[in-house]
């Protein structure tokens, strides 16, 4: 006998349409466009997000704070299924409409990074802002955990789709990542959330058939047209009040400020916001200023200046021209991250033979090539320029051109380097890349790295130590120890063949006339640092001039206690529930194998996700490809429930795969044993609530803690340990969680 069938939701009486659907199916589908809605909310906020410090680990500690709160309302509040999912939808509906609003707030929200004037990230002032963000984030989450909580409840109690209720959710939240992708873009954020709030709707209407043709829900249907008409023209004047203020952001100057000083423009100086659009990975921003006649143009993504670029394309010098300095007339010039056209535009002043500006963001080429051509004098539009938009370390890989100069040019922009520094992007700086660049040279070929942003020559001597273990002959110069306001300097790297002796020394240790600064200090010896890897601590490159290390592991230790703590509270409300007819010991291990499986998730899809991003020509696709492809594998490994055990051994059978593979993660075979891995533990959340079903908010608590202790090792391992070491750990954790979830599977003696 089935001891839950008192909880199946009772038969939905003729009135409200069930005659004509299936009552189980139309749940079904009313569960699933519940979750789609939610999630696509979930995507326009990562969206907003990243106008503030962001990180993809870090939206798990948004996620997985909010939903168990969610769940413990509807824990105690909904007691019937049915009124908990229809509340969920309501609550959808609801949120939908303040969404705006909950997106400006969280807009205008601190960002330390971009506002600390010394270029250090303070810890405690990291977390001050994680906390703000938590609290301004939980609405969503919130009504999202309740609305999902209420949904379990609801689709456990009906034999016909209890095996299936993960993949409603699961799936749902794998529609709405390729559907936000594409609908941002091309519709713009508000209409995104009027999907949002129609996919709300048509859960309504699968939940009570008929009242979809009430005079009701024709008065719901008129005003979502008149929505996704009002909001077409909404957009623009609404990213413009989203778009933040303070030091190097949009909102600062537009109210005035100096971009990068923070101080109060010149009278004489005029600003507007030139252009706007929300493009595939960013929201793309142009401010121009105006002073007499003298005009600039500078570019932003999420509303951090980013580059800078003049109609007339007559620049400064700067050490930009000690890299074209060392071409003839008639070379072939690479420019990786070619941003506004700056570099490019001093590029064609040497009479290339070809240009190639490589950028990673696509809408650019397009916009600069397009009506806005015009704000860097045209040059993307010469017929000399080739334009690329991917990852210029992927580009060279598959490339079969040489050049006689590859130029990385400010790769690590002020803005650029603070807004990003808690993301893996530097694989472009490793000796591995420059390995890869050093084969596409010429003979006499230059490899130029050119950088803003270090501190006491930091970047300066772990570069050149990388290009030298590339197999490269160096030199360099350095501005460390000239005082500026913002107590960082800028250096020049250049790099040739080992046979290849760049004769134009002497001359280049002179700086160009009109330079701002004194002369650079030269280097042909270096001192020892240990080079850049892919598989190196993040600390090693850019995030090391920012984070105090010790600070970092502070945090670490952090992490362990926040689980101690939460795994003993869990571990407490466990053995004081009522429903709880366990013994101690089961408990325990319930509560750790729910932990487990929520960590194990969230850690197999960073790894799934980190594993993308040197393989991917456009690394920054590397999020959205990897969390819908992860989700899409873990749904599909519900479906061996009923054989859970031989999907639990294939688990196993890629974990000891993988135990081999760590050590050469970027390989075709790890990939592989990750994939086997995500099919073989997948099912362990469904399959512990169904045979756990009292204790289903204990379950759906612990996955959360997990979650959320999973997402923050993604940020803090990579940091002080690498990616190797990332792996590395992957196997043991999932190893872990087969066999804690898989023992809790096992029927006690005497169970039904």
């Amino acid at each position: 006998m089935d001891t839950h069938r008192k909880n199946e939701l009772p038969p939905t009486p003729p009135s409200s349409g069930s005659s004509a659907i299936n009552p189980p199916l139309a749940l079904a589908l009313a569960l699933f466009f519940m979750a789609f809605g939610y999630s696509l909310l979930s995507v326009c906020l990562f969206r907003i997000l990243s106008f503030v410090l962001n990180s993809t680990s870090f939206f798990m500690l948004y996620v997985c704070v909010g939903m168990p709160l969610g769940a413990l309302f509807a824990k105690a509040k909904f007691r019937n299924p049915h009124i908990g999912v229809r509340r969920g939808i309501q609550a959808l509906l609801f949120l939908t409409f303040f969404f705006p609003l909950i997106g400006w707030i969280i807009a205008q929200g601190p960002c330390p990074i971009l506002e600390d004037i010394n270029y250090q990230i303070r810890t405690e002032n990291l977390w001050k802002q994680l906390a703000y963000m938590t609290l301004f984030t939980s609405p969503l989450f919130i009504l999202w955990g309740s609305a999902e909580y209420s949904g379990y409840e609801a689709a456990l109690a009906i034999p016909k789709i209890r095996k299936y209720f993960y993949l409603l959710f699961v799936w749902g939240l794998a529609c709405a990542l390729a559907v936000g992708a594409w609908t941002i873009p091309h519709w713009g954020w508000l209409r995104t959330l009027v999907l949002a709030g129609s996919s709300g709707m048509a859960a309504l209407a699968f939940l009570y058939p008929n009242a979809a043709f009430s005079k009701t829900g024709i008065a719901a249907i008129v005003c979502v047209i008149l929505a996704w008409v009002v909001t077409d023209y909404l957009e623009a004047p609404y990213m413009l009040r989203v778009l933040p203020g303070g030091l190097h952001r949009v909102g600062g100057a537009l109210e005035g400020m100096h971009p990068l000083t923070g101080q109060p423009l010149s009278p004489s100086v005029k600003t507007r916001l030139l252009h706007q659009s929300w493009g595939k990975y960013c929201h793309v921003e142009m401010v121009e200023f105006r002073d007499q006649n003298d005009l600039q143009i500078l570019g932003s993504y999420d509303g951090a200046f980013l580059w800078e670029c003049r109609p007339d394309a007559k620049y400064e010098a700067r050490l930009d021209d000690f890299a074209f300095r060392t071409v003839k007339a008639g070379s072939d010039i690479c420019i990786i991250g070619s941003g506004g056209g700056k570099q490019v535009a001093v590029a064609l002043e040497t009479d290339p033979n070809t240009v190639t500006a490589v950028d990673i963001i696509p809408e650019l080429f397009p916009l600069l090539k397009g009506d806005l051509s015009w704000v860097n004098g045209h040059v993307f539009k010469d017929k000399r320029v080739e334009c690329v938009a991917g990852d210029g370390r992927h580009y060279l890989e598959n490339s079969n051109r040489t050049f006689d100069l590859i130029l990385l040019p400010h790769t690590e922009s002020i803005a650029a380097t603070r807004k990003s520094a808690l993301e893996p992007g530097r694989f472009v700086h490793t000796v591995e890349a420059f390995m890869s660049m050093k084969n596409q040279l010429k003979p006499q070929g230059v490899l130029a790295v050119i950088k803003m942003v270090d501190r006491d020559n930091k970047l300066f001597f772990t570069y050149a130590n990388s290009l030298q273990k590339a197999g490269l002959k160096v030199q360099g110069w350095t501005t460390c120890g000239y005082s500026n306001a913002f107590g960082i300097h800028e250096f020049i790297l250049l790099a040739t063949r080992p046979e290849y002796t760049l004769t134009a020394t002497p001359e280049l240790t002179r700086m160009p006339p009109g330079h701002p600064r004194a002369y650079p200090r030269y280097y042909q010896t270096f001192p020892e640092m240990a080079p850049l890897h892919d598989e190196s601590p993040w600390t090693m490159g850019l995030t090391g001039l920012f984070f105090e290390p010790n600070a970092l592991r502070k945090s670490l230790v952090a992490i362990f206690v926040l689980a101690l703590v939460g795994a003993a509270l869990l571990l407490f409300f466990t053995l004081r529930s009522p429903s709880n007819q366990m013994g101690p010991a089961r408990s325990i291990l319930v509560v750790l194998a729910g932990i487990a499986i929520g960590l194990n998730a969230v850690y197999l899809e960073n790894a799934l996700i980190f594993w993308l991003i040197p393989h991917m020509f456009n690394p920054l696709s590397a999020f959205f490809v990897g969390a819908a492809f992860f989700l899409l594998l873990w749904g599909l490994s519900s479906f061996g429930l009923s054989g859970w055990k031989w999907i639990g051994a294939l688990g196993l059978a890629g974990s000891m795969g993988m135990v081999a593979m760590a050590c050469q993660w970027q390989g075709t075979a790890a990939v592989f044993f990750l994939v086997v891995m995500i099919l073989g533990s997948g099912l362990f959340f469904p399959l512990m609530s169904i045979r756990y079903r009292q204790l289903l908010l204990v379950i759906f608590a612990a996955d959360a803690l997990g979650g959320l202790v999973g997402g923050l090792l993604g940020i803090w391992i990579p940091m002080l340990m690498g990616f190797r070491d990332y792996f590395n750990f992957l196997p043991w954790i999932c190893l872990a969680t087969i066999l804690l979830a898989g023992a809790c599977a096992m029927r006690q003696p005497g169970q039904q």
